[in-house]
């Protein structure tokens, strides 16, 4: 479990107005999805005495409740009638996302003597978990609930109006946005960057952080065999060929360029692991360290970065974008600029622009990512290609919070420790567990409900790599495996194969069918779904049962852009002064994504927007 530490003095009571945030659409939990549990634990180290009129004692009150991924644990310190410090102790909630949110929440409650504290935009499972929490921990301390559960209301009634000129407006933080804005700051340019959530990174944040790199330095030198025209007949097969070639182009042209911008010292200076085997190169730090870095790096460069700032509307003076408009918790901007990148991310978490057919699907995509940037461009009638296409993959879970988490650090450890397969609601086998992602979605589609089995080896190893890569820590497995399928995720244990599929409501004697059967596959050395096969499932107990869940989150559909990241209209001409960068460009993925990608088009197509604008402007 993440510790955390709030910075924190003792309250003085003030009634400042909390800042406020719109929780964005979700895609609704799937049917076996049911409310969190909370489990009730008080540590309080002086046990309050209570009156009718509820009296508190001093002392320290802790709470607990489920957030985002697992229980986040606040602790209070109470003197009398007032809360003078609150810390949250223990969460494992989502690095820049979920674990930015608490600090925020912490200063508002503490602030504001209040367990109603505003939901941060982009975090709000953590925020009614923390919420849930805090309320906890002031039953505990025999506080009056009702009377800290009042909302606070803002004393500011008028938003100071403010005019900001600069060279470049960037709408986004996300990956694409702080790289768009630090290739632009270092090519002399004064830039404004724009965030709608109080945190940097969107998507980036959540990402795995591996980045194509064909065409570097690196990947020459680590003698890996590549080039653009692989890349790019990659693409177009991966996707089968619904991609936009032009766009294809851009990236594998500049991507290798982009790569080595992004890890040389004296460009954006982003640590990656090396040497690999394949095209891609892991962050350090995931996503999450990357953002870190790159925010780090735009701040350093002089670069002034507005959180919790939406930009509302372009600005647009005969046909050209001078500008936007915004509007933050306490002031309302008008921001001249010479060029606008937008860099808002995809439509993933809003139902209006989803189509109908991923919606049955378990969201796993960021918050924010409400396609923002499709309403905003509207003034000037920007053509959009590709808006089908959303990405869906395998491999996933239902965390308690509803939505989806991807399991590949888990599956591909527990492929390789012994013979773990899926099967279905017949509890037969469906598909080459190890196969091509496009090829194993369809399958899945298929059937109502699909389950990972395992052994002992292999639920051990699938636990390490999700463990390892921080998704979830052994005190969650512990829990799920408590709940017995009641709850998600569907993690269920038993001494024999039967134990499991009676849990899973699996007909009597599929199972261990499908077990006998695959093993006997193994024996033979051949495979009806074309797996490869070489370990057996073990022939003793314990087993276990997972269920697996098709998620979609980034979505491949958006603006279409020229070679110079300008936004076209629907004449196909290049909208003077408006670039974008990121998931809100369409086109390049076709279908479905193609791994390392994602994050590597983020990364490149950042910096070719960020040095496209300089030469404009120059």
């Amino acid at each position: 479990m993440k510790k955390l530490v709030s910075v924190l003095l003792a309250s003085s009571l003030l009634l400042a107005g909390c800042a406020s945030g719109a929780a964005s659409a979700t895609t609704a939990a799937p049917e076996t999805t049911t409310a969190a549990q909370t489990e009730k634990e008080t540590a309080a180290e002086t046990t309050p005495e209570t009156t009718a009129e509820t009296t508190a004692a001093a002392g320290v009150f802790t709470g607990k409740a489920q957030g985002f991924h697992g229980d986040i644990v606040v602790e209070i310190t109470v003197d009398g009638e007032t809360i003078t410090d609150i810390q949250v102790t223990e969460h494992s909630e989502t690095e820049n996302i979920g674990e930015a949110a608490l600090p925020i929440l912490a200063k508002q409650a503490l602030d504001n003597q209040t367990i109603m504290v505003d939901t941060v935009a982009g975090a709000t499972i953590t925020s009614d978990g923390f919420r849930a929490a805090m309320e906890e921990a002031v039953k505990s301390a025999g506080l009056d609930v009702d009377k800290l559960s009042l909302a606070v209301e803002s004393s500011q009634t008028d938003k100071e109006e403010i005019t900001l000129d600069t060279d470049v407006v960037v709408v986004g933080a996300g990956g694409a946005g702080l790289t768009a804005s630090l290739s632009a700051l270092q090519g002399g340019a004064q830039v404004v960057l724009l965030e709608k959530m109080s945190f940097a990174g969107g998507a980036s944040s959540m990402a795995g952080a591996g980045t194509t790199a064909t065409g570097s330095k690196w990947l020459a030198e680590d003698g890996v065999e590549d080039s653009p025209e692989k890349l790019k007949e990659d693409l177009l097969k991966n996707g089968h060929n619904f991609n936009h070639e032009p766009t294809v182009d851009i990236f594998v042209n500049t991507v290798g360029q982009a790569f080595d911008w992004l890890v040389d010292p004296e460009g954006a200076n982003v640590e990656y692991q090396r040497p690999t085997t394949s095209r891609t190169y892991s962050g350090v730090g995931r996503g999450a360290g990357v953002v870190k870095t790159l925010l780090e790096h735009v701040e350093e460069a002089g670069g002034q970065v507005l959180m919790s700032t939406p930009a509302t509307e372009l600005l647009v003076a005969d046909g050209k974008v001078a500008g936007v408009k915004a509007e933050g918790e306490d002031a309302v901007y008008t921001i001249n600029a010479k060029a606008v990148i937008l860099a808002t991310g995809g439509f993933g978490a809003n139902d209006d622009l989803v189509p109908e057919e991923f919606q049955k699907f378990v969201y796993a995509g960021a918050a924010g990512a409400t396609g923002d940037a499709i309403e905003m461009t509207k003034a000037v009638d920007a053509d959009l290609i590709n808006m089908e296409f959303v990405n869906v993959q395998p491999n996933s879970i239902v965390l308690p919070s509803g939505l989806g988490q991807y399991c590949n650090p888990g599956v591909g450890g527990a492929y390789k420790a012994s013979g773990a397969f899926m099967v279905n609601e017949k509890g037969e086998r469906f598909a080459n567990e190890q196969g091509g992602a496009y090829d194993l979605i369809q399958a899945m589609k298929e059937n109502q409900a699909t389950y990972l089995i395992l052994d002992e080896a292999s639920f051990a190893a699938f636990n390490a790599g999700m463990t390892g890569s921080k998704i979830y820590t052994d005190e969650d497995v512990e829990k799920w495996l408590e709940n017995n399928g009641a709850s998600n995720p569907v993690m269920v244990g038993g001494d024999t194969l039967e134990d499991v599929a009676k849990v899973l409501d699996l007909p009597e004697g599929a199972l261990t069918a499908a077990a006998e059967a695959y093993n006997q596959a193994v024996e033979g050395g051949t495979d009806e779904f074309g797996r490869s096969l070489s370990l057996k499932l073990s022939g003793d107990g314990p087993y276990y049962g997972i269920q697996m869940w098709l998620r979609y989150y980034a979505t491949l559909g958006g603006l279409h852009i020229n070679e110079n990241m300008q936004v076209l209209n629907t004449s196909q001409e290049p909208v003077e002064g408006l670039y974008a960068a990121g998931e809100v460009v369409g086109g390049l993925e076709g279908d479905i994504y193609l791994g390392g990608s994602l994050f590597g088009w983020a990364m490149t197509s950042g910096y070719d927007a960020g040095t496209s604008v300089i030469e404009a402007i120059k």
